[in-house]
């Protein structure tokens, strides 16, 4: 008698590589409503994961009307898309957007959303209900927000909780990125201070959270110093490790950095 296809003996013999499977063709959102939290730093490292490190098709755009400055990471081949004009989002120019997404339904998008557009593009969603919309697309959709330490941690927290409301019973889910670049966000639990990825502040929002991602600070000048420099030259981690403008060092130290968070990425777009 002929053997299952899906026996035992079968998948002890099949490649590890058809076993897990890379979630390719995403839709990503990053947006918050609060500046210089490392929006676009989140933004053009998921640019580089997919692009670069995964090595998918994808697609790279910048709709914030103030910085744009994922727009000038040149190698990610980045398009400026004008979304928002005298502070009301343009529908026909998100429109455009959507009609992308749907019709390249194969490929990778990564949003840069600033924050000067957030509240308008709030109302965008809630009008057009589009998390509905996404919802019924047959591909992933994330919306990625920044958690950050210090005076702006209820503003981000805040943020952080009204996303997870909103895609609530939905398909689409929320990645929070824990930025520690202000050290640690710390919460009061039981008269101590504690790290917010030591609490189960996240366990509530199981249901519409894909995952988090810790951006560490190193606590390191080094570190600091070389992460401002490929950052102010609108550089990516691919282009330091082919310039001789940084060091063995440097080069090192930076892709320490990028490793640790697409480790963490793996995690999220990878289905076992």
């Amino acid at each position: 008698m002929a053997k299952e296809a899906n026996s035992v003996e079968d998948m002890k013999t099949k490649p590890i590589a058809d076993l897990i499977k890379f979630i390719a063709n995403s839709v990503n959102f990053v947006c918050t409503g609060k500046g210089g939290v490392g929006k676009s730093y989140v933004a053009q490292t998921l640019g580089q994961y997919f692009l670069h490190y995964k090595k998918v098709p994808t697609s790279t755009g910048d709709a914030d009307p103030v910085n744009a400055s994922t727009y000038r990471v040149k190698a990610l081949n980045p398009v400026f898309i004008k979304i928002m004009e005298n502070n009301t989002i343009l529908q026909s120019m998100f429109d455009q957007v959507m009609d992308s997404i749907v019709n390249n339904d194969d490929q990778t998008f990564v949003l840069d959303t600033g924050a000067s557009t957030y509240i308008p593009l709030m109302k965008y969603f809630h009008d057009n209900d589009l998390i509905e919309f996404l919802s019924s697309l047959d591909r992933p959709v994330y919306l990625h927000t920044i958690i950050v330490a210090g005076q702006e941690l209820p503003d981000t927290l805040a943020g952080f909780t009204s996303l997870c409301d909103m895609v609530k019973g939905s398909n689409v889910k929320v990645i929070a990125w824990v930025n520690e670049v202000s050290g640690k966000p710390m919460v009061e639990s039981k008269g101590s201070q504690i790290p917010l990825v030591e609490t189960p502040f996240f366990d509530k929002y199981a249901d519409s959270l894909a995952g988090v991602v810790v951006i560490e600070n190193r606590n390191s000048d080094a570190f600091e110093q070389d992460l401002k420099l490929l950052t102010s030259q609108n550089l990516t981690l691919e282009e330091v490790k082919n310039s001789d403008k940084f060091n063995v060092m440097q080069k090192a130290r930076l892709n320490k950095v990028y490793k640790g968070i697409y480790e963490q990425l793996d995690e999220i777009y990878t289905l076992s």
